[in-house]
């Protein structure tokens, strides 16, 4: 089964994952909701010089978030910052396993 995970803001191509499967992105910090539940983070990584996918995923208690080698919470996290961000699509949407913040 394929299932939409992001799209280009440019509206020329349309990115697809499989669910089960575990995918990494690296980019910038768009939004991050530690007041609502669940908390979301929002990152842009770029596809080509012109164009980027958002990327938006549930993090949870399980979700390791480091910077460097210390572990941070969420609220450490902020708009701007560059982070790798390792995924996982589930029947219920994308869920954060690992946050590593540069």
């Amino acid at each position: 089964m394929t299932v939409l995970i992001g799209f280009v803001l440019s509206g020329v191509d349309v990115l697809e994952a499989t669910e089960g499967h575990t995918y990494k992105v690296k980019g910038i910090v768009v939004a991050v909701t530690v007041n609502q539940t669940p908390p979301l983070i929002v990152v842009n990584t770029p596809i080509s010089p012109k164009n980027h996918m958002t990327v938006g995923a549930t993090v949870t208690s399980q979700t390791k978030i480091v910077r460097g080698e210390k572990r941070i919470t969420l609220h450490a996290i902020k708009v701007g910052d560059t982070v790798w961000l390792t995924y996982m699509k589930t029947t219920n949407g994308l869920y954060a396993r690992t946050i590593k913040v540069k």
